[in-house]
């Protein structure tokens, strides 16, 4: 289904006139959390409820498969509360219907749903709710039940980000990769329950069974060689990062993705541990629409030797303590010129 459909229906016998019928939109939801929330389960409890009310759903606004945690993505909503606070006299309907409380979302912040009913109301649209045991009645009691739902969805998300965040903790502490691309010089493979290899995920292409796994692997010859010789030319020959980019920019040999190489790429391939074959997660997090953050080291999930590394840990070792010798002679240095940023990393010169 479309990421936002329109569509007119007429439902079954009415049990009013044509005249009095009432025409409605139905906005549905759903993300991967259970099947009762499907689509199709929620439009076909919706109509039911609208045949035996003598309205008819002239305009459906879907959202298939989005998280109800942020309103961003959810291109079905922001048509829904554009429409509704445009001021628009020729709108087809006159009420939303929609499956129950939890449908506007499980944002952190209860009241964010509450505003998706409230912006419908005060463009004159009525709310009704076809599975949620209180009446439309604008009574107190009805708003108390709406608060304490809006409530518990918001503390369903919460605690289905704990259960998401375990489960995935796991699979890394059992040596599957749990990341969206491999690093430049690996590749992810995809792998059964019973760890027999099925073949190579490409950049962009997701596994279709849910008991399938993922693992790394080596990736093209060619950048292992590269990884190789950027871990060596750092760590035992210590050039700079800037030298090194330049180098292999200079030999024509195309970074990630096929970009430029730039020190902050080789910063990034010295630093990352699955090299060496481990797996590390959570080393940075993102909630809701809050900035990416580092977490600490001490929350990150690490599972030593889970892949086939590619760079000698020696190697790996020896280029992180290069890192930490030159983070102290960036204090030294700031300590004795008070000017010097401290966020500042200069390179050695070659």
């Amino acid at each position: 289904m479309q990421k936002e459909t329109n569509v007119s229906a007429t439902v079954g016998p009415n049990n009013s006139s044509n005249r009095n019928v009432v025409h409605v939109a139905e906005y549905i939801r759903m993300s991967k959390e259970h099947q009762r929330y499907s689509l199709e389960n929620q439009s076909a409890a919706i109509r039911a409820y609208a045949d035996e009310r003598g309205m008819r759903v002239v305009k459906t606004y879907a959202d298939a498969g989005k998280s109800g945690r942020t309103f961003d993505g959810r291109e079905a909503l922001q048509q829904l509360i554009t429409d509704v606070t445009a001021g628009e006299s020729e709108l087809e309907f006159s009420v939303v219907l929609v499956y129950d409380v939890s449908r506007w979302g499980r944002s952190q912040d209860a009241d964010e749903s509450a505003y998706y009913e409230f912006a419908c109301r005060r463009a004159g649209i009525r709310v009704l709710y076809c599975a949620e045991p209180f009446e439309d009645d604008s009574s107190p009691m009805s708003a108390l039940i709406k608060s304490i739902k809006r409530t518990m969805a918001s503390e369903f998300g919460r605690e289905l980000s704990v259960r998401v965040f375990t489960g995935q903790s796991r699979l890394v502490e059992k040596g599957y990769w749990q990341g969206a691309e491999a690093a430049y010089g690996l590749q992810r493979m995809l792998v059964n329950e019973r760890g027999e290899r099925k073949g190579v995920l490409h950049p962009g292409e997701r596994k279709s069974l849910r008991e399938d796994r993922t693992v790394l692997v080596p990736g093209p010859a060619l950048e292992v060689a590269v990884v190789m010789r950027i871990f060596r030319h750092f760590a035992l020959l210590k050039h700079s990062m800037n030298r090194i980019a330049a180098d292999l920019n200079a030999e024509g040999i195309p970074g990630p993705g096929g970009r430029p190489w730039k020190p902050k790429r080789i910063r990034a391939i010295l630093r990352n541990e699955a090299y060496i074959g481990n797996n590390v997660y959570n080393r940075r997090s993102r909630k809701l629409r809050s900035r990416i953050v580092i977490n600490p080291e001490t929350t990150w999930v690490r599972s030593k030797g889970a892949f086939a590394g590619i760079v000698d840990p020696e190697v790996f070792a020896e280029a992180q303590s290069v890192f930490a010798a030159r983070r102290r002679m960036a204090r030294v240095l700031a300590t004795k010129d008070p000017t010097r940023s401290p966020e500042r990393r200069t390179e050695r010169p070659d």
